[in-house]
Order: C-alpha cells, then structure tokens, then sequence
C-alpha cells in the first residue's frame, strides 16, 4: 500500500484521504484518438458528522461513486484516476452527499492542476490540438478551460494615455483593439472597427469624468478615428505615431527612386546603388568613415559615398532625400520646432513627396505632438505582432469570441 501511495505523492496528489489501491495501463479511445493511459485507482473516505445541506448529524454511509478523472502527469503519457468517492445519506433530509477532494472541483472530470496546465500551454500560442495531445484530454475540454478560466472584459478603470489600432480577426473582418499606453494592458477589443461601436462602448463603459481624464490617444493616420478622438475624450490630444509618419515619406521617397531607377542603365554603378543598395538611404546615420564591402555594387566603399552617388544622378530623388532625412531627426530627435519649419517651408516640385507633405500639413498639429510626446503605438503594433503569430500558429480562427478569448490570455 505504501508503494501505491507513493504514486499518488508522484503525481503530485497530496490530500490523505485518497488511498491509491491499483495501477495499470489501458487503452482508451477508437481510431487515431486511441491512446494508452495509467490508471490508477483510489478510495476517497473520510469521516463526515454532519450534513452538508439541514446541519444534522444523521449521517449513514450509502456506498461509493466511480468517477475517472484526468491528472496531471510526471511524464508524456496520459494518467486517469478512477477515484471511488464515499457517499453518506441524511435519515433527516434524506438526500445524499458525495465526498469532495482538493484534486479536483465537484462535477468535474479534469484535475485542476491539469487545467492549469492546459491554460499554460495554450499562453504559449499552441492550437487546441496539440494542447489536447499534450494534456491527453480532448480539444473540446480544452476550450471549456479557456472559457471558464479566461473572461475577455473591458478594464474597469480608464487610463490616461490610450493607443488606438485595428487589425484583422476572423475571415475578411477588421476588429479594433485598445490598450494603456503605459502599462501596455489591454482596455478592450471589439468585433468592429465601426465609429459607432467604438463611440458606444466608451459611453456606456465610462463615465464624462473618467473620459474627460484621458490626455493621449496614440494612433496612425487614420481619419474615421480622429473624428470621434474629441468628441469621446474632450481634453485628449491625439499623437500620430512615429512610425507611420516616417513610413510614408519614406514610401515617397522609394516611389521617386524607382522611376529615376527605371531611366538608368543597368549595367551603371548608379543602378546598382539603386536597385541593391536602397535600404542605404533610409539610415537615420550613415556611416561615412569606415570602408566595406557593397554587395551588389561589388565594390569597397563606405555608406555615406554610395549614397552620394545615387543623389548625384536625380536632383528631384536628392530633394527628397534630404526632405526625408531632415524630417526623420526633427522627428525622433524631438524637435517640433524645426519639424513644423520643414513641413510649413517645404516647397512643392511636382513629386509624390508633395503628396506626403500635404498629407502632413493636414496633421499638423497631431504630428508635432508626436514630435513632443514620448509615446508611441509600438506596444500596440507588439501586440498585433503576437496575434498574427497566434492566428498562423492555429490556422485561422472560425469563432471570434474563441479567438478574442485567446488574445486576453496574451495581453491581459
């Protein structure tokens, strides 16, 4: 006996009541599904005085209840317990009880330590399959845990410094996502990107007070969020993100680099600069000191001379260039000052950097504060990251709240 409870201390079952009385191996399941188990089978008694429901001490034994429930194993094999509980019956009330076990909860046929570990398992991004392989329990089971242990809902209080983003969910459909600025929590993540649902749930979850509070909201350039940023949070300033500013002069400036690419020859040491070497001319810094070898230009030469000799070909690409470059550390340098002086100065030339420009006069005022704020939608852009990563990893989602469901467990 003293061997078997060893097994019980093994598998990490520490309540004595339960006194193990055989081990074995079996298989259970058809098919593909079939899989060898250890079973192990164990008593659950204990004295019991009075009942649970009238408070009598009326109590007589009536027999035992088999009840198999899976445990948490020390190795990959699957392990269930097939726990005869004691049941006692009331002469008062003459209704019945059944003993109960820290193991696992009453009417449950999971351990609560293999629960457990199915929830880790699934933090780590794996699919229901492989986390039912794993835990030998069933996929089905394994999002009844999901669902039971993890409550997607909005945060109860709201922060001061919101970032706003959208990202793609189930099928073709676009969900928004909220999260602090700080502490990078999610606030809330919704089904639409939809002005109207977004305008109903800051309305109905907030308070005016709590809403007035808000001071940041960090977002792209998207405009159907800038018409209703102040119409929800009246003392906010919006921020547009770093990111997006630089990618767009930057996307500007490649679009004038391909079609002056286009007019060169190929066989040029230009050319080669531009068609290999373009990624040179998004440095903030290039270094113009050290030598080293270009591929694609096939030759030594130090960053800062290849760069030289791609302007030196187009005076338009070289305006651009420089228009991105003094834009690009007025920006992340923190220089609003000078970042308004480029923007407001900049004299058109007939290019796709007029465009952009525009599109930042537009802005103005929102992309000076980016210039001024220190916040940036970089945590938001993360989280973003780790649902692309979720969604490839299980193949798409068919049910977005059992996707939304997996997303709190990965920013809550």
């Amino acid at each position: 006996m003293s061997q078997l409870d060893s097994t019980l201390k093994l598998l990490g079952i520490t309540d004595t009541n339960i006194h193990a009385q055989d081990v074995r191996e079996e298989f259970h399941g058809k098919g593909s599904g079939r899989k060898k188990y250890l079973v192990v089978h164990a008593d659950l008694t204990y004295m019991l005085t009075k009942c649970p429901r009238c408070g009598f001490s009326d109590l007589h034994k009536n027999g035992h209840k088999l009840t198999r429930i899976h445990v948490e194993g020390p190795s990959d094999q699957p392990v269930i317990l097939e726990l005869n509980k004691q049941r006692w019956r009331c002469a008062h009330c003459h209704r019945t009880c059944t003993a109960t076990t820290s193991v696992v909860k009453a009417n449950h046929s999971i351990g609560n330590k293999l629960a457990m570990h199915a929830l880790k398992l699934s933090g780590r991004s794996l699919t229901l399959t492989n986390t039912a392989l794993l835990t030998g329990i069933s996929t089905t089971s394994v999002q009844r845990i999901l669902t039971a242990n993890i409550h997607p809902h909005a945060s109860r209080n709201l922060p001061v410094n919101l970032c706003f983003d959208e990202f793609r969910s189930t099928k073709s459909a676009m969900s928004f996502i909220c999260i602090d600025a700080d502490t990078h929590k999610a606030v809330k993540v919704l089904g639409g990107r939809l002005n109207k649902d977004i305008k109903e749930f800051f309305i109905n979850q907030y308070s005016v007070t709590q809403r007035a509070a808000v001071k940041r909201v960090v977002m792209d350039m998207n405009a159907a969020y800038q018409l209703i940023v102040h119409e929800l949070f009246p003392n906010a300033e919006i921020v547009i993100d770093r990111f997006h500013i630089v990618q767009m002069i930057g996307r500007a400036m490649d679009q004038i680099r391909v079609s002056v690419l286009k007019q060169l020859d190929g066989k040029s040491r230009e050319y080669k600069v531009f068609k290999s070497l373009w990624r040179l001319f998004h440095l903030a810094h290039p270094d113009a000191k050290k030598s080293r070898y270009l591929f694609g230009l096939n030759e030594y030469s130090t960053q800062q001379n290849a760069i030289d000799l791609g302007t030196a070909v187009s005076p338009e690409f070289k305006a651009a260039y420089e228009t991105y470059l003094a834009i690009h550390e007025a920006l992340m340098g923190g220089h609003p000052r000078v970042l308004k002086r480029l923007i407001t100065e900049y004299q058109p030339n007939s290019s796709v950097m007029d465009t952009a420009i525009a599109t930042l006069r537009k802005n103005l005022q929102w992309i000076i504060n980016a210039a001024k704020s220190p916040y940036s939608n970089g945590p938001i852009k993360d989280i973003n990251r780790k649902i692309k990563e979720l969604k490839r990893t299980c193949y798409g989602f068919a049910n977005q709240a059992n996707m939304f469901v997996r997303i709190y467990q990965l920013v809550a």
